[in-house]
């Protein structure tokens, strides 16, 4: 059996395009993304909404900033690494079972498992201690049972039962007005200076769509063929709605021009959906194979007993947003010239955007050329697992370009997750005060 890499890398892409699955905590910018999400208290001016709404009310933070025309994007897997994929299925060359075995082996619990994490910013602006954001979401994720991939690349074997069951995917798309705020207080034991913020967020919910029921197998014998499977569907038929709230506290610590901060993110959060369809799929077989009749185009649309039907779903659905707690730190250094930054994030519940595992963050930004800041970051833990990261800004008067990338799960072609990310940002750069 001969499997070109065109063709599964085809399949990959149609998954990935299918499974659509974003981060909720915040839109990633080109800045967050190059120090591998350690920059939290390194996020002012619009970019503050999501990270710390307290870092508003601190000294660095510009009297006005702007931005527009961003993205930022994830896509990875838990099995290959584009460097395994071009290694592996090469064209014209014959899959061993050997070959086939370690392939199926690189799956984590019987199946491979994909997603994709988009975040757009639509328009931010900010003056002084406040933010409007306008930004669009779009998450969810997929699994293939390994069953299934094992059929592909050695066909069915005799008497061998295929489950199907495992089958996976969820998708939800929604935009996010947010305002936030902070005030700054004085007086606070061991700072010298600390505040306050909070996030308000409306939710639009544009599309939801989740599979809730999944059962299926097939068995070959010597004188049947035995399928069934039933799954279902509910997708949103208008949008929803929901509401979100943030709230943060940062300070400078007298000790070692010490910064910190701590975020409770979707402290309240969830989007519901009222009005849903259900989407049912059935198929079954229990007979033979009639060889007179392969070569008929109508014997094979007829093979399966299928019903495809679609109905209302009585009552609602609500989908709650990432609960989470970032706890951050930063010190500077070189005489305000370079930040190092750390940044603890805990997830609260299980969700197609994160899991309970805590994750570890590291990074560093260095100003050296004060229109070319230089930036990287490590990280492990969390739904990324380990990550490695760094980016660049190109510094302008009032604009700054900022471009970040990071792999997860390896390293360039060796990574099993790739994550860009591009911000355009009006405003002053970032810089530390003065002591």
């Amino acid at each position: 059996m001969k499997t070109s890499l065109l063709k599964f890398s085809a399949l990959l892409l149609a998954v990935l395009i299918l499974s659509s699955r974003a981060y909720a905590q915040a839109v990633r910018t080109g800045r967050s993304v190059a120090l591998a999400g350690s920059g939290a208290l390194g996020m002012y001016g619009v970019q503050a909404a999501g990270w710390n709404p307290a870092n508003l009310g601190l000294k660095a933070n510009p009297s006005f900033s702007f931005s527009f025309l961003s993205f930022s994007a994830v896509f990875g897997n838990n099995a290959f690494t584009p460097k395994y994929i071009s290694e592996t299925f090469v064209e014209g060359d014959t899959l061993t079972r050997e070959t086939i075995d370690d392939i199926l082996s690189k799956m984590d619990a019987n199946r491979l498992k994909l997603y994709t994490m988009l975040g757009l910013p639509v328009f931010g602006l900010s003056t002084k201690n406040f933010a409007f954001n306008i930004d669009a979401h779009v998450f969810a994720d997929a699994s293939i049972p390994r069953d299934v991939f094992e059929m592909a690349m050695t066909g069915p074997v005799k008497d061998t039962l295929y489950d199907l069951s495992t089958v996976e995917q969820n998708a939800i798309g929604y935009s996010t007005v947010s305002l936030s705020a902070a005030k700054s207080f004085r007086g606070i034991p061991h700072t010298t200076e600390f505040a306050a913020g909070v996030t308000f967020k409306y939710i639009i919910g544009g599309a939801y769509t989740e599979l809730v029921h999944k059962e299926g197998s097939l068995q070959i014998t010597d004188d049947k063929i035995h399928a069934q499977g039933l799954f279902k569907f509910i997708n949103s038929k208008n949008i929803g709605d929901g509401v979100g709230l943030d709230l943060g506290a940062a300070g400078r610590l007298h000790w070692m021009d010490l910064y910190v901060g701590a975020t409770l993110g979707n402290l309240i959060g969830s989007v519901t959906w009222g009005e849903l369809d259900v989407g049912e799929v059935q198929f079954s077989r229990d007979d033979g194979l009639a060889l007179d009749s392969v070569s008929k185009q109508d014997y094979w649309n007829n093979f399966l007993t299928q019903t495809d039907t679609t109905y209302g779903y009585e009552g609602s659905v609500t989908k709650a947003l990432p609960r989470y707690l970032i706890l951050s730190a930063d010190l500077p250094y070189l005489h305000g010239k370079g930040d190092l930054f750390f940044t603890y994030y805990q997830g609260f519940n299980e969700t197609p955007a994160q899991n309970t595992t805590p994750r570890l963050a590291l990074g560093s930004e260095f100003r050296w050329l004060p229109f070319l800041p230089l930036r990287a970051g490590v990280a492990v833990g969390g739904i990324e697992g380990t990550e490695v990261a760094g980016g660049f800004g190109l510094s302008l008067i009032g604009y700054q370009l900022n471009v970040g990338a990071s792999w997860q799960r390896g390293v360039l072609a060796g990574a099993q997750g790739f994550s860009i990310a591009v911000t355009n940002y009006f405003g002053p750069a970032f810089k530390r005060p003065a002591k």
